[in-house]
């Protein structure tokens, strides 16, 4: 009996140790995982919008290289298959993000070109009742540079630069609502003299 269990044990390690040296590393798993990490580390907006959730899948990736050389195959298989979905997050946030802020690009724009239409007005209005105390060259200078910062933010937005697009046109706007604002109280000094 003694005998039987010591040939049973003996059995079950040869198979163990066959089993254990017959496993195969998970190559097609850890192959998409690095084609899925590659696809992000490529895509510009995966960069500007997604670089944690990247870090992450990079961080899985070079793991599963760690486990899959030291032969521990389902943990490598295991952060294959996270660095994949991690990649492909990366990939979907990215373009959610993308999306949100080019909305956003395009409204602050909009907004913009609408407060250059709403200056430009008042400074004409200016210059026909000729207000005292007014210095409109010194405003149609500052209007003149608004509105060639009001062009780079235009530009910025058709380069896809859509951050830089919607600071420049919020600078722009703090300028114009400046020139605005020393308009109005010019008026309002005046129309109190009166």
């Amino acid at each position: 009996m003694v005998k039987k269990l010591k040939y049973g044990f003996l059995a079950i390690i040869i198979a163990a140790v066959c089993f254990a040296g017959c496993a195969k590393p998970p190559i097609e798993e850890m192959n998409n995982a690095i084609a899925a990490v590659s696809r992000a580390e490529n895509d510009p907006d995966v960069i500007n919008y997604a670089a944690t959730v990247l870090a992450r899948a990079r961080e899985a990736l070079a793991q599963m290289q760690v486990e899959a050389d030291a032969k521990r195959y389902d943990a490598a298989k295991r952060l294959a298959s996270d660095a994949q979905a991690l990649a492909e997050r990366a990939i979907s946030d990215s373009r959610a993000a993308a999306q949100r802020i080019r909305g956003e690009a395009e409204n602050a724009i909009a907004a913009m070109q609408n407060a250059i239409t709403e200056t430009e007005q008042n400074l004409s209005n200016a210059r026909r009742s000729r207000p005292a105390g007014v210095n409109i060259n010194q405003l149609d200078q500052d209007f003149a540079n608004a509105r060639s910062e009001g062009e780079q933010a235009i530009a910025a937005q058709a380069e896809s630069r859509y951050r830089e697009a919607i600071d420049t046109s919020q600078r722009v706007r703090s300028s114009l609502s400046a020139i605005t604002s020393s308009l109005s109280q010019t008026v309002l000094s005046n129309s109190r003299k009166k």
